[in-house]
């Protein structure tokens, strides 16, 4: 077997080597052979993904709004266990106060949390992915890596050269 023209390594051990009349992908467990004739185009493009963005900017919200209600309801809550009432039921009423007291306080480490899963959505929406995008008659098949990968986009210039020379 000859050198490959190009190689890019992907996660998991696995790598894609250019070969003059074919690109193979190759890992653990497996060995994956495109002859240029079979691909019909090949795509890379960077990308961000909005949903991330929109899930980020929700727990946001949900994280503010928890952090702003908690003071608040502990308070109210405070005043109810303060003057309950009287009788078998002030001990339930009591018991089921404090309880909702004990979530109450809770609320700004939740609020926290939500906070911090927020805060690694944009990061992941603001680094991006580069995909690399084989596609075949009948289906495509993808390679992505996070952030914009200047080698990944020049293999799929190498390829894309390639198959412009096949073609002519």
């Amino acid at each position: 077997m000859s050198a490959p023209l190009a190689e890019f390594d992907l996660r998991g051990g696995t790598r894609l080597k250019l070969y003059s009349n074919r690109l193979v992908h190759d890992g653990p467990g497996t060995l994956e052979i495109f002859p240029y004739g079979h691909l019909a185009s090949v795509r890379v493009a960077f990308e961000r993904d909005p949903r991330k963005l929109n899930w980020a900017i929700g727990l946001a919200i949900a994280a503010i709004v928890l952090a702003v209600v908690s003071g608040p309801l502990q308070r109210w809550l405070a005043g109810l266990v303060a003057n309950p009432g009287e009788g078998m039921q002030r001990e339930v009423l009591i018991t089921a106060l404090n309880a909702l007291m004990a979530f109450a306080g809770m609320l700004p480490k939740i609020a926290l949390f939500l906070a911090a899963i927020a805060i690694a959505l944009v990061a992941l929406f603001v680094l991006g992915r580069t995909t690399f995008t084989l596609a075949f008659a009948a289906t495509e098949r993808a390679f992505g890596t996070f952030g914009r990968n200047r080698r990944l986009i020049e293999f799929a210039e190498i390829l894309g050269e390639r198959l412009a020379e096949r073609g002519k």
